[in-house]
């Protein structure tokens, strides 16, 4: 018999199942997703768990979640292939009979019709179910999920791929966890990405601005940035407004974005579709090609710009202020030019912008030096160039 604590009543677990994440072929970017889903909704997130695909494995998990919340999230293994048997061990766990959906059977013959993939037999293994589930509809895959009560719990169990775990939870599941937990208090989100300022030092600064608030803070490390944390009470954001403005000014010299934002968004949602642009980085060591290329990878951006191009160098010759000066005045006019070239023995480097008559040159210094810190430095000269052409674009276009 599984022993509930009493701090569960909204407590949330999360438990992948899945071989590739246990010997880390993948990464589980699901447990973060749901985690910050939940958090938001007022659940407390007490545990993450990650288990192979193994039944007597799956089962302990199971228990231990039962033992420490009322929300369980369980993901991966509902496919068709002969190690994913998630569905069998959830129902074994709860004393469940599978049954067969029809419905879901039909689903998964006009989806795989549409894209004209064959039907195979082993499909059928999806459409079981624990008797008396709720089945959770998949938009964008063959594998529906679904959800139950055991004991004093809510059990829902969605497919591994994010894409899918994102369509089932938006067709619901939110509301779902509100019911479950309807004295929670849903909490904000607040996030700051700073730049050129050590984790430890934010800190001492964010926890002076913020002191006598009341409000929960975090702190994340990710290079090059400092992400700073604060988690208000929905219902109380506007009266602890006073305090995220004092924080604000408080950290403002080191700030690169909040809210999520990311800079290279930033940068060319202020391009024209017409504009050409060339990119020249003497600096970053592909880091400035790699931002970039996620961005225009995607479909959906390729309107822009009329093109985008970039000319990448990095021979560690250090290239001084006058030599971006020429730089610029032999650029095209027409076009516009972002450039980024260094470094110094001292860290520093130097950033160009021209868009039509106006243009600038800035030298800046890294907070790191030497070449054991190359990558750090580099990536903070990427992020800085950045904010600083898209200061400069903002400037120029109005």
């Amino acid at each position: 018999m599984v022993k509930m604590s009493n701090s569960t009543k909204n407590s949330a677990t999360i438990l992948a199942v899945g071989t590739e994440l246990t010997t880390g072929q993948i990464t589980n970017r699901n447990a973060a997703w749901i985690s910050e889903k939940l958090v938001n909704l007022g659940a407390e997130v007490t545990l993450h768990e990650t288990v192979p695909d193994d039944r007597e494995i799956i089962l302990r998990a199971l228990d231990h979640c039962l033992a420490h919340s009322t929300l369980i999230f369980v993901t991966g293994g509902l496919g068709p292939t002969s190690d994913d048997f998630t569905r069998n061990v959830l129902a074994d766990w709860a004393g469940k009979e599978l049954v067969f959906h029809e419905p879901s059977w039909k689903q998964i013959e006009t989806r795989l019709a549409k894209f004209n993939i064959p039907v195979a037999a082993s499909n059928r293994q999806q459409c079981f179910f624990p008797k008396g589930s709720e089945v959770l509809l998949n938009s964008e895959g063959t594998a529906n999920g679904f959800s139950f009560e055991h004991r004093e719990a809510k059990v829902w169990v969605l497919p591994g791929p994010p894409r899918e775990i994102e369509a089932i939870w938006n067709s619901g599941i939110d509301e779902q966890v509100r019911r479950r937990i309807p004295d929670a208090k849903p909490l904000e989100l607040l996030t700051w990405q700073c730049l050129g300022k050590s984790e430890s030092e934010l800190g001492e600064i964010t926890e002076r601005a913020l002191e006598g608030s009341g409000l929960k803070t975090g702190y994340r490390a990710h290079r090059p940035f400092v992400e700073v944390k604060v988690w208000c009470e929905r219902h109380l954001v506007s009266e602890k407004t006073p305090f995220f403005e004092k924080l604000e000014q408080a950290i403002k010299p080191w700030i690169a974005t909040k809210g999520g934002e990311d800079l290279v968004d930033r940068l060319f949602s202020l391009t024209l579709g017409g504009d050409e642009i060339e990119i020249i980085d003497s600096a970053s060591g592909g880091i400035l090609t790699e931002r970039l290329g996620q961005f225009l990878r995607n479909p959906k951006n390729h309107a822009v710009a009329k093109s985008v191009t970039v000319a990448t160098e990095f021979d560690g010759v250090e290239k001084p202020l006058d030599w971006m000066q020429d730089l610029l005045k032999d650029a095209d006019p027409e076009s516009l030019t972002l450039a980024i070239a260094g470094f110094s023995a001292e860290g520093q480097f130097t950033l160009g912008f021209r868009h039509a008559e106006k243009s600038h040159c800035e030298t800046l210094t890294s907070p790191w030096k030497g070449r054991e810190m190359l990558d750090r430095t580099q990536r903070f000269c990427t992020e800085t160039a950045l904010k600083r052409w898209s200061e400069w674009l903002k400037e120029s276009i109005h």
